[in-house]
């Protein structure tokens, strides 16, 4: 099967292509910047001719890469504005929203078999209860704007032509692969070294998922029966304060090492609720264990 993944040397495309890599009969294909860090995956077995230097932004570009591709599949994983140094607006328009209708849009010109989208709990904006698909979106930054605009226009794409394109929504993903910066790395690099990370607020609350579990979805949403346009929450279903996930981390490791709290700046915005509704997950993986089960 010939794979296309977008977004290939960031967090989630990275894990997702080094998953791929390791299933017997996957061609996979990778975009990147010129810009861009191979970190992530520079130890893989990545021939040269499956890098294309794209931008997706640029449409001529872009429907080219796909008619020389011809993938069977398309991950998109590339995205902008997610992480707090980047702040460009009109290149989190342009990222997020203007190279999500290009791709798209060559997807379907060239036959692409199914195309998936990924998007974030960003979108909901901020709840009072478990965030369902069905509900009204009403983000509180031009991150989570832009990312419900593509997620809308894949969704009014699928719906009106009856193509296979989903989007999963991301909620915390975390794991060994995300930038240092981020919170989990921080922790397990002062767990692992004997100091107090310093953290925010102890309060706060995310709905955490392990990186493995994220991908595991990636790879059997493509053999899963889902609606055309479907959005589809991806998360552990439960939302973690920050202390019970560093609790949880501290004693994976073996630790009994307080942080020291206030140290780092806290989320515009915080949320007093922040859970993954997988109502729908789940029974599409039911549904899809059941044929493969037949």
């Amino acid at each position: 099967m010939k794979i296309l993944v977008t977004g290939a040397t960031g967090f989630i495309g990275a894990s997702l292509v080094r998953a791929l890599l390791q299933r017997d009969g996957n061609e996979v294909y990778i975009t990147a910047r010129k810009t861009s860090d191979f970190w992530r995956i520079k130890d893989c077995l990545l021939d040269s001719r499956n890098t294309y230097y794209c931008n997706l932004e640029n449409r001529n570009e872009t429907f080219n890469l796909i008619r020389n591709i011809q993938p069977d599949i398309i991950y998109h994983t590339a995205a902008y504005g997610g992480l707090p140094n980047q702040t460009e607006t009109d290149r989190i328009i342009s990222a997020n929203l203007n190279a999500t209708i290009n791709l798209l849009d060559a997807a379907r010109s060239c036959g692409v078999q199914q195309f998936i989208n990924t998007g974030s709990s960003s979108e909901y904006g901020i709840k009072d209860q478990p965030m369902k698909e069905s509900d009204l979106c009403e983000p509180v930054n031009i991150y989570g704007i832009t990312k419900l605009a593509a997620t809308n226009y894949c969704r009014m794409m699928g719906q009106i032509h009856h193509y296979n394109v989903c989007t999963l929504r991301l909620f915390s993903p975390y794991g060994d692969l995300e930038d240092s910066k981020r919170l989990y790395p921080c922790i397990i690099h002062a767990l692992k070294n004997n100091e107090r990370a310093k953290l925010s607020k102890p309060n706060s609350v995310r709905d955490f998922i392990e990186i493995n579990k994220v991908i595991e979805v990636y790879e059997k949403i493509i053999h899963v029966n889902y609606e055309p346009g479907d959005i589809i929450n991806i998360g552990s279903g439960r939302q973690q304060t920050i202390a019970q996930f560093y609790t949880m981390l501290a004693h994976k490791l073996k630790k009994n090492i307080e942080p020291i709290w206030g140290e780092a700046p806290p989320r515009s915005n915080e949320p007093r609720h922040w859970e993954a509704d997988i109502s729908k997950l789940n029974l599409l993986m039911r549904l899809n264990e059941g044929v493969s089960n037949e």
